[in-house]
């Protein structure tokens, strides 16, 4: 029997924790409640991503300012990580001519790389901005003094009076104590200026859909009862498609999700948006780039995302355009996944408190990305003499290991145990789905809501030699769901194929908003030309191990594999050969046809916009996610 103080003490701790969970719902309300108006934010001028040698009128002869990197604290990634800089040894000064709009803001983040100990013989360093003489911004780091000052601090500062005028901006770097060394390098990153514009909020209206995006990570088309798995794991969706479009073969631009998302968000290839996650400085998105949400807001749409995938995010810059933007778990320390009922409670919240107006929200589920972990009622019992790893169902190190080769490929009660798990994170994500459509009747918007439903990628179980995805271009990874319900969309199943990059029109048109120039997909829901869908990774594995570059090009007779560096191709007929285990390249003309029609796709595609910020923490999140090693 517990003691009696013991109880007391944990019933206190239970109405402690209680509060606690109740105080941050509440304040996450707060946050969501939006004004009368939609604040949109434009860059106008990046005053970091070169080094402007003409702008520099200061520096130590011995130290100048130079372009580089930065890491302020190597073991405290999300806010100490590396990113680029430009490193201004104290004193320095770095000024810019430039006229500011009205309505001005400056955005910047400052940061010293010093040491990792208390050192009292060295001195802080001051940052400040000035406009005309005018200082209206200053910090002081000293790495030496405080474990809290090694990290990133970003920081905004409203122009106000300052702007709509041709002004002086200086920024300076100075010793806080001028008899000291300073505490460590210092350095400026993502200074930008940006330019705010205000719009009304479209109002709800019967003749005006709200639309729904829902992405399930690593959910594949064949796993689904509406397009024909048996039994079905996902009710809830097969009773939607019934009652929408059903697009038999949708065709993801990336077997993972930073490039396959961006494509969906941008209208272009990856080879387009640039956004390949092929090395740590292709992980952030151009702010040049149209956005989905971007564009959504500047018509008057309100925005919300809410997302599981901690690389879907503000720091990979996807969720540019949103106006409110929540990554989940909020707790950056939580070990734990959000779940699909996280996602969709935020979401529900958030409806409730911005009633009546027009929004295009996109909502971000994780549950069949490994590991997979269903609810236990839901766990099959694993078979005897499988691996732990394999019962539990968190084998993202040894799909690591296949995938190289360090491993050998496991057995077939292994890989069916591993698909049962799966299912069962399907089927979880469903019942979610089911409580999402009685959320949305309840608010009222069911009825006026277009809802599409579709996939980043897929997920392989070694149908061709290897576990979870992003190294191959199979159709078990890039064969995704797409189904458009509600509203005006006539039930029925599309035969044609559509593609990631066919979203952002279709969801323009269906918003009433004119699609922004250069978008390489096409409204799904209007007349379109036939053309292949061109898929590509920079993550697959060559014979060394290495990674190098794959393209796919799929027409719905055909799909070639092309490994450039390898000068190595595949086609598969997929009218015969649905599984793609018969390489007929090279016995056929169609192979040669294709490879000429990839290769005049490649030198026609628009290259990448240049980057200059990236995510400091993104090798990390790749790390968990089980990309790289």
């Amino acid at each position: 029997m517990t003691p009696p103080r013991i109880a007391v003490v944990s019933a206190v701790g239970l109405c402690l924790a209680l509060a606690f969970a109740v105080d941050r719902v509440a304040r996450r309300s707060t946050r969501l409640r939006l004004p009368s108006r939609i604040t949109i934010e434009n860059v106008v001028a990046d005053l970091s991503g070169t080094l402007d040698r003409s702008a520099v009128v200061a520096e130590p002869s011995d130290a100048p300012v130079r372009a580089g990197e930065l890491e302020p604290n190597p073991y405290y990634k999300l806010h100490g990580g590396r990113r680029p800089a430009l490193l201004a040894p104290p004193p320095s000064r770095l000024r810019h001519r430039l006229r500011l709009p009205a309505d001005a803001a400056l955005e910047l983040s400052t940061g010293v790389q010093g040491p990792a100990t208390r050192d009292t013989r060295l001195a802080g360093i001051r940052f400040s901005v000035s406009i005309d003489g005018e200082e209206v911004f200053a910090r002081t780091i000293d790495p030496a003094a405080s474990h809290r000052d090694r990290r990133w601090f970003d920081d905004r500062v409203e122009l106000g009076r300052l702007a709509d005028r041709e002004v002086e901006l200086t920024l300076s770097t100075d010793v806080a104590v001028p008899a000291r060394r300073p505490s460590g390098i210092p350095g400026w990153s993502h200074v930008r200026v940006l330019h705010q514009t205000h719009r009304d909020r479209q109002p709800a209206r019967p003749d005006a859909p709200n639309v729904l995006l829902l992405l399930v990570d690593t959910l594949r088309a064949d796993q689904l009862g509406c397009y024909g798995a048996a039994p079905s794991p996902s009710p809830s969706l097969d009773r939607l498609a019934r009652q929408g479009l059903v697009f038999e073969s949708a065709i993801a631009q990336a077997p993972w999700t930073v490039p396959s998302v961006a494509s969906i968000f941008t209208g272009l290839h990856p080879t387009s948006h640039g956004l390949t996650g092929d090395r740590v400085q292709a992980s952030f998105l151009a702010d040049t780039l149209p956005t989905l949400a971007a564009h959504a807001e500047q018509g008057g749409i309100t925005t919300i995302g809410v997302s599981a995938n901690f690389v879907v995010s503000r720091e990979t810059n996807l969720a540019r355009g949103f106006e409110t933007f929540i990554a989940l778990p909020e707790n950056r320390d939580s070990r734990e996944e959000a779940r699909a009922s996280d996602v969709n409670g935020v979401f529900l919240d958030w409806l409730h408190q911005n009633p009546g107006r027009r929004f295009l929200a996109y909502l971000h589920y994780m549950e069949p990305h490994e590991p997979y972990d269903p609810p236990a009622a839901l766990r099959p019992v694993p078979p005897e003499g499988i691996a732990p790893a394999v019962a539990r169902g968190h084998v993202k190190d040894l799909t690591l290991a296949i995938n190289h080769g360090r491993h050998a490929p496991l057995g077939p009660a292994a890989v069916g145990h591993l698909r049962a798990l799966y299912q069962a994170e399907v089927r979880t994500w469903d019942t979610a789905l089911g409580g999402l459509l009685e959320g949305l009747a309840a608010a009222g918007v069911r009825e006026s809501t277009v809802i599409l439903v579709t996939a980043d990628h897929g997920e392989e179980f070694q149908e061709h030699g290897r576990l979870g995805h992003g190294t191959q271009l199979y159709d078990e990874l890039l064969r995704v769901p797409l189904v458009i319900a509600g509203p005006g969309i006539v039930p029925g199943r599309v035969a044609e194929q559509a593609q990631g990059i066919d979203v952002f029109p279709t969801v323009s048109a269906l918003l009433g908003l004119p699609p922004p120039p250069g978008l390489e997909g096409q409204n799904l829901l209007a007349a379109r030309a036939a053309r292949p869908a061109i898929s590509e990774t920079r993550n697959a594995i060559g014979p060394d191990g290495t990674e190098t570059r794959l393209l796919s090009l799929r027409t719905p007779e055909w799909k070639l594999i092309h490994a450039p560096a390898l000068g190595r191709s595949e086609l598969y007929d997929l009218a015969h050969d649905p599984g793609e285990h018969d390489d007929r390249f090279g016995t056929v003309p169609q192979g040669a046809a294709l490879r000429e029609t990839l290769a005049a796709w490649e030198s026609a595609a628009p290259s990448p916009p240049a980057v200059t910020y990236y995510d400091p923490a993104f090798p990390e999140k790749l790390r968990a996610l089980g990309y790289v090693e």
